[in-house]
């Protein structure tokens, strides 16, 4: 791999370099570089030339006629630099900045950049700029998670974690301003930052880069701002709102303020984002004083920047999250002492320096430590139970884990070179130590076979019922200890990547990248190549295409498994409902023991070919559209399945899984006056599994291993938000229209029998189509010289019940059907921010 390396860095060094030419820096506010940002020159003569940026924002033009040039810079999410007067020659080096996009501005005669087709833009990338996450209207404001959902080819599980490109979520890598923040033991995306700290949320589900590696169903990345030479407060719903069930009671608090600023100007600034979260959750189908969860939750977000000099830039950052959910899982059919309390932590600090050498070179590193904590308890020690329509008893599982992440990171971005065409060269390592400990204790747990009321109280039934025909239990499990297990990893990453442009219209960018963990001890190699057409010269329309082998990070749950204890399970029947006899009713099976074996040197790393063809084309009245086909395939993935069924119970994690996610997608987006855009998608996909099941101590399905579709499957998905202004009225003056809209098709689940054994095939069942469009109005005005804006409307306005509940345990002899319930329903909903001085 060192070879490879230096093999590129002398092909960089020993190529052609480039004469003398007119060279024009693009950084932000803060000095930071601005890549791909287009530069135009327009000479006296009407004559144009353009170029972009490079990696170290750079443009070099030579041959340049010395002269006076009006200068035109645009970087979507930046204000544009138009008709500046510049003299240049031959010999020039200007450095030119251009500002982030804000909410209210402080200068009126700027422009938004006009969106446009990016011939750089090699792979496929969807993004919500942080005025699009600000503006957009979905249920939960305050969470950017829920704002994923309207992002093209993200689908939201029934739990929330988001899944790109048909994958699992631990197959996403998640990077917060460029750290890894993937949860490092299962892959979830627990972080939490306020929803008005973002400048952008980038989703790339193919064509990656060879920088990007370690999550193969794509990266997601949560780019947050810093502060600037002016001082900035904003504060959103920081007043607390009531509801009317069971009567009217305290409702949430949602408070969100940010602050940010210079601490010493044009040297050093700060950023700072709170959250807060007070809910009080009430289910009418519970009864009244044990209908209720409250769920506080805590988040800071705090950013230095500071530019040692003009050529070091050191940013460091810390996030806080808390969590404290007093019952957890609560819902209809699973009351308030049936649940854990919930208790998380997380702690994420970074440290990174950007270091711009005279020569060109950028040297970028860093280091980022992200600790993840989590505590389950349950409310006493009754005996937990579940039948058919709901749970009892004190919850069965008390959980604590802890994992670790330190990560270090460098990457060199090298001076662009001409051979046959302009070469940009970026090489880059990244380590990892991950740690995980974990410990569980379980209660016994039974399945009811009918609805009976149980006092949660009484002693286990399974045990002490008489054995007659209204025997009530189907199963009962019991579990072995589960103490204290630590699991470590090391992960060893590298890559080399060119981005080759032989004409502004055509660029290829091949790359290959070198992974290593210290749990499968396997050195893996995965070569990616991308490239993009511009069919003409006015950029309107542009082709895509790339295919990569990817390797998937090892997820250490799975590795830690067996340690999570072994399940036994009893199994009961009646098979004579007419029994006579008071006892000697009831057919017995069992103990059988499951229990979950790996053996790491016996497995290898999955891995992924993903490929996906795409065209970008911009219509009449500057509506942009985009068409791609997208295919990924994995092989040897990992699952835990029973290689011999006559060995009872026994599951071995081995390299079996085989999964095909395909996509057709089209969307269409038009952005407008000032911030105001329209957007609209539709995706028919599939994501599908030859092993579709995924057994755990926790998970009593029994079945042997099937094929099917992921719970997260929704062949046909149609997309839409905007915000636009209402109606040009004076009394409607700065109002807007906010909307999101989301049609698919219901999620897939499967029937079970009161045993918990499987009856359909995996996924046979659909939930009903899922439709739900929220309208709010918004006003902005001022108060006392200072801009306020205030939101009202309606979550789900049609009011379609979109349940996200099912009761799928069927017992075959009654014939019952599987039943609905927890709808969404229809919410009003409103926000009010303040935005600061006029």
């Amino acid at each position: 791999m060192r070879a490879l390396l230096l093999s590129l860095v002398l092909v960089c060094t020993a190529a052609a370099q480039s004469a003398p030419a007119a060279t024009i820096t693009v950084v932000d506010e803060n000095g930071v570089a601005v890549a791909s940002a287009r530069i135009s020159l327009q000479s006296s003569s009407s004559i144009v030339v353009r170029c972009q940026t490079d990696f170290n924002g750079r443009c070099h033009f030579p041959g340049l006629p010395e002269g006076q040039y009006l200068v035109r810079i645009e970087k979507e999410g930046f204000y544009a630099v138009y008709d500046l007067n510049q003299p240049i020659t031959r010999t020039s080096n200007i450095e030119i900045a251009i500002a982030h996009q804000q909410e209210v501005r402080e200068v009126v005669d700027v422009h938004e950049s006009a969106p446009a087709i990016d011939p750089a833009q090699v792979s496929s990338k969807e993004t919500l700029s942080g005025l699009d996450v600000i503006d957009m209207v979905y249920p939960g404001t305050h969470d950017f998670r829920n704002a994923l959902t309207f992002i093209p080819g993200v689908v939201r599980d029934q739990i929330g974690q988001p899944h790109i490109a048909g994958g699992q979520t631990y197959q996403i890598e998640t990077q917060l301003d460029g750290f890894n923040v993937t949860q490092p033991a299962n892959g979830q995306l627990v972080v939490r930052v306020s929803a008005d700290a973002f400048r952008s949320i980038q989703v790339e589900p193919s064509r990656e880069p060879a920088e990007v590696g370690k999550g193969p169903a794509g990266l997601l990345s949560l780019n947050t701002g810093i502060g600037d030479d002016h001082f900035r407060f904003w504060m959103t719903d920081f007043i607390p709102s009531v509801q009317n069930k069971h009567g009217w009671r305290f409702d949430q608090f949602l408070p969100r303020f940010t602050f940010s600023g210079p601490i010493e100007k044009r040297r050093s600034w700060f950023y700072n984002a709170f959250e807060g979260e007070y809910d009080n959750l009430v289910y009418n189908g519970l009864p009244v004083g044990q209908d209720n969860d409250y769920i506080l939750r805590i988040g800071n977000l705090t950013k230095l920047q500071s530019n040692i000099t003009s050529r070091n830039i050191l940013t460091t950052s810390f996030l806080f999250n808390y969590l404290r959910d007093q019952y957890a899982y609560l819902s209809p059919q699973s009351p308030q002492l049936s649940n854990p309390k919930d208790v998380e932590t997380a702690y994420i600090g970074s440290i990174k320096d950007q270091h711009y050498f005279a020569g060109g070179e950028l040297l970028e590193t860093g280091i980022g430590l992200a600790q993840y904590n989590l505590h389950l308890t349950p409310y006493g020690a009754n005996p937990f139970f579940q039948n058919e329509t709901t749970t009892g008893g004190s919850f069965y599982l008390n959980e604590e884990t802890n994992a670790t992440r330190l990560q270090g990171i460098a990457n060199l971005y090298l001076p662009p070179r001409q051979w046959f065409g302009r070469h940009d060269f970026k090489v880059g390592v990244d380590l990892d130590r991950l740690s995980y400990d974990a410990q569980f204790a379980r209660a016994p747990f039974s399945f009811l076979s009918d609805s009976r009321v149980v006092d949660s109280s009484s002693p286990d039934l399974c045990l002490t019922a008489p054995q007659d025909k209204d025997f009530p239990c189907a199963r009962y499990s019991t579990f072995s200890p589960a103490p204290l297990h630590e699991e470590y990893n090391s992960e060893v990453s590298a890559y080399a990547e060119d981005r080759w442009s032989i004409t502004n219209r055509l660029l290829f960018e091949p790359g290959i990248r070198f992974d290593w963990d210290s749990l499968i001890h396997r050195s893996d190699f995965a070569p990616r190549l991308a490239a993009t057409f511009v069919l003409d010269n006015a950029a309107t329309t542009k082709l895509s295409a790339g295919i990569g082998l990817l390797y998937e990070a090892t997820p250490m749950f799975l590795i830690a498994r067996p340690y999570a204890g072994a399940r036994q399970d009893t199994f009961f029947s009646v098979p004579d409902r007419n029994c006579p006899m008071r006892t000697g009713c009831v057919a017995t099976t069992g103990p059988v023991v499951t229990t979950f074996g790996a053996d790491t040197d016996a497995l290898t790393t999955p891995r992924f070919i993903n490929w996906s063809v795409a065209i970008e084309k911009k219509l009449p009245f500057a509506i942009y559209a985009k068409a791609e086909y997208m295919d990924r395939r994995g092989s040897r993935e990992f699952v835990y399945d029973n290689p011999n069924s006559a060995s009872n119970g026994v599951f071995l994690l081995q390299n079996t899984r085989d999964d095909r996610y395909t996509a057709f997608q089209i969307s269409l987006r038009h952005s407008f006056h000032e911030r105001y855009s329209v957007m609209g998608s539709y995706t028919h996909s599939s994501a599908r599994s030859n092993q579709a099941l995924d057994f755990n101590v926790d998970n009593p399905v029994l079945s042997p291993q099937q094929p099917g579709p992921y719970p997260w499957d929704s062949p046909n998905r149609f997309l839409s938000w905007g915000y636009t202004p209402f109606f040009k009225l004076p009394i409607l003056h700065e109002t807007e229209l906010a909307y999101s809209l989301e049609a698919r098709t219901g999620f897939p689940y499967s029937l079970l029998n009161p045993q918990q054994q499987l009856i359909s095939a995996p996924g046979a069942e659909r939930f009903p189509f899922y439709f739900s469009l929220n309208v709010q109005l918004e006003k902005r005005f001022h108060l006392l010289g200072y801009h306020l804006a205030v939101r009202g409307g309606f979550d789900n306005i049609s009011g379609r019940c979109n349940p996200y509940v099912v009761n799928n345990v069927i017992d075959p002899i009654s014939h019952a059907t599987p039943t609905f319930n927890a709808c969404q329903g229809r919410a009003f909903t409103s926000r009010i921010r303040f935005l600061g001085k006029k």
